[in-house]
């Protein structure tokens, strides 16, 4: 079997992220190769294919865990480093050479480098969290390259980290809490643990928390534990969702919530608890869900899959994309995913 077949039967999509511009959707998978879709395709008919993607290998031993957008570059989370990519839009280019690495520190009683699992940019500033293997959230400047602080307490990897307007981080770990901080205290502030609540706790799946969404008033939350609409400010769990498999995806989307994970299908609640959209996938678990209302309405789902589902009312499936098998030279990208990339600069990455 070739490889492009063997990628195609094995593809696991981990990530997505929209460009500034809005225009384009990166996709990163288990294999360390990013597709890039102009969304402008997608407003051709269903009946029409869209243009074949493009595709940008960063080399088979990395996993492209997250992925993150700012101004003109793409943020990319894997094991031990996070670096930026140019995007060049006039060219539909993403460049070969890393314009910034930060290299995630090594604790001193570590056996493996850590991979990192989730990355939140605040929009208001060029700070970027890091959620890590080791259980640490680290806050990186991008202006410097610098790791300003780290955040400590997770006792176990951290799936999912985000935060709001009111200056609050919020990560979910391995080790079945939810945890919440601020950039100006060292200490949590406050702590969820759903699985100790009777009516999220679900032993068949464990305690772990697999993803934390977040807006101004509530926090949701899920993984081992059913999915729960939690008060930012009693933190007591308002609305259980009742999504039957491991939550890995959440969020809160238009006035509702959208929940995936390992289910053949994605769920769309209202923050009551209604079940208001039953979306159909091929993947056997949904890792990455990303949307964007102007200037197109569009969702993208991916995960265990070599396609990504697209939704663009947010109630129905509109297409599936092919990834392997539909893009750009591939014969070239199969020959160049062991190639080894220049790196430009390297920041020094001692916690500040």
């Amino acid at each position: 079997m070739k490889e492009t077949d063997l990628k195609r039967a094995y593809n696991n999509v981990l990530s997505q992220a929209l460009s500034s511009s809005q225009q384009y959707l990166f996709s990163g998978n288990l294999f360390g190769d990013i597709f890039v879709l102009s969304l402008k395709e997608l407003e051709k008919g269903t009946e029409e294919p869209p243009s074949k993607l493009k595709i940008f290998p960063q080399g088979s031993a990395l996993e492209i865990n997250c992925l993150a957008f700012r101004r003109d570059f793409l943020i990319v989370g894997t094991v031990g480093v996070v670096y930026g990519l140019q995007w060049n839009e006039d060219d539909e280019k993403l460049s070969t050479n890393r314009l910034w690495e930060v290299k995630i520190p090594m604790q001193a009683d570590a056996v493996e480098v850590p991979d990192v699992n989730s990355l939140w940019l605040s929009p208001d500033t060029d700070t970027l969290f890091a959620g890590c293997g080791d259980g640490i959230i680290y806050q990186i400047s991008l202006e410097d390259g610098r790791v300003e602080r780290d955040y400590r307490g997770h006792t176990d990897y951290v799936h999912s980290v985000v935060g709001n307007s009111n200056g609050q981080i919020f990560s979910g770990a391995e080790d079945g809490t939810v945890r919440v901080w601020t950039t100006k205290q060292m200490e949590q502030t406050s702590m969820i643990e759903p699985y100790k609540t009777p009516k999220l706790h679900r032993p068949d799946w464990g305690k772990w928390i697999g993803s934390v969404a977040v807006n101004d008033d509530w926090l949701l939350c899920g993984g081992g534990p059913r999915a729960s609409i939690f008060h930012l400010r009693s933190l007591g769990s308002t609305c259980v969702l009742d999504f039957p498999g491991g939550v890995h995806v959440c969020d809160f989307v238009d006035d509702g919530v959208f929940i995936g994970g390992e289910h053949n299908h994605v769920h769309s609640y209202t923050l009551n608890g209604a079940l208001q959209a039953n979306i159909p996938v091929e993947h056997t678990a949904c890792y990455s869900i990303v949307w964007q209302t102007t200037p197109m309405k569009i969702m993208s789902i991916a995960g265990f899959s070599n396609r990504l589902h697209i939704l663009k009312d947010f109630r129905f499936l509109d297409r599936k994309i092919d990834l392997y098998g539909n893009v750009e030279g591939e014969e070239d990208a199969e020959e160049g995913d062991e190639e080894e990339f220049e790196e430009i600069e390297s920041f020094n990455c001692a916690a500040a």
